[in-house]
């Protein structure tokens, strides 16, 4: 009888209605929900998050929360995050956003600080940091690569568009940097891939759209 007593109470006292957060995807034991994807567009791709397909948007940003905890969780013995790993990647939202008070409006829609920015980021500055240390600093461009793409694609496009091309020694940090860009993608998207075959991924969203698309068809 006391314990029916106590949990009448208790209901009582509970709100209406109680908002349960969605969960997008697990990785092994680890699990990211669509919150996680709300905070991630908002903090790291403001400008894009309100075009495009929102279910595409979600997906695509999903893949990378997904990317972020898979080599987070390889490389979490190898790697160490400094002070100026958060430093750099808060100041640059706080700058996208204009000011402190700006950003942490922009927290509070989560009912997150700063504490719990840094927390948040955490996986995504290891990914990065691993990137850079396998791949960036090891690819190498030669000249005569940027020389090439300079002949056949920048300088054609310019007088396509009809404006005045910039000399190859203005160009060349552009295009080396572009180069090197492609040239990561390309090697990331099949060290990734082997990385998440070690990995037990159910991509949940990816499942419940690819079911809604079978119904519509």
């Amino acid at each position: 009888m006391f314990f029916k007593l106590i949990v009448s109470l208790l209901l009582m006292i509970q709100p209406a209605e109680i908002v349960v957060d969605k969960i997008a995807a697990v990785v092994n034991t680890e699990i990211i929900t669509v919150s996680d994807i709300d905070k991630s567009l908002l903090l790291y791709s403001p400008a894009g998050s309100s075009g495009g397909d929102e279910g595409d948007l979600y997906l695509k940003e999903l893949n990378k929360l997904i990317n972020y905890k898979v080599v987070s969780l390889e490389y979490k013995d190898q790697f160490e995050l400094t002070e100026e790993d958060f430093e750099n990647v808060q100041r640059s939202i706080i700058e996208r956003y204009g000011s402190m008070d700006d950003t942490k409006r922009i927290l509070e829609k989560f009912d997150m600080d700063l504490k719990d920015l840094r927390l948040f980021l955490t996986e995504k500055i290891f990914y990065e940091k691993v990137i850079e240390d396998k791949f960036k600093l090891g690819v190498v461009i030669e000249f005569s690569d940027i020389e090439e793409f300079y002949k056949n694609d920048y300088l054609p496009s310019r007088k396509k568009l009809g404006i005045e091309p910039k000399s190859i020694i203005e160009m060349t940090p552009v295009i080396e940097n572009f180069l090197r860009g492609k040239k990561v993608r390309k090697e990331l998207s099949q060290w990734l891939a082997g990385i998440k075959a070690s990995y037990s991924i159910k991509n949940i969203l990816s499942d419940e759209r690819e079911r809604d698309e079978e119904k519509t068809n």
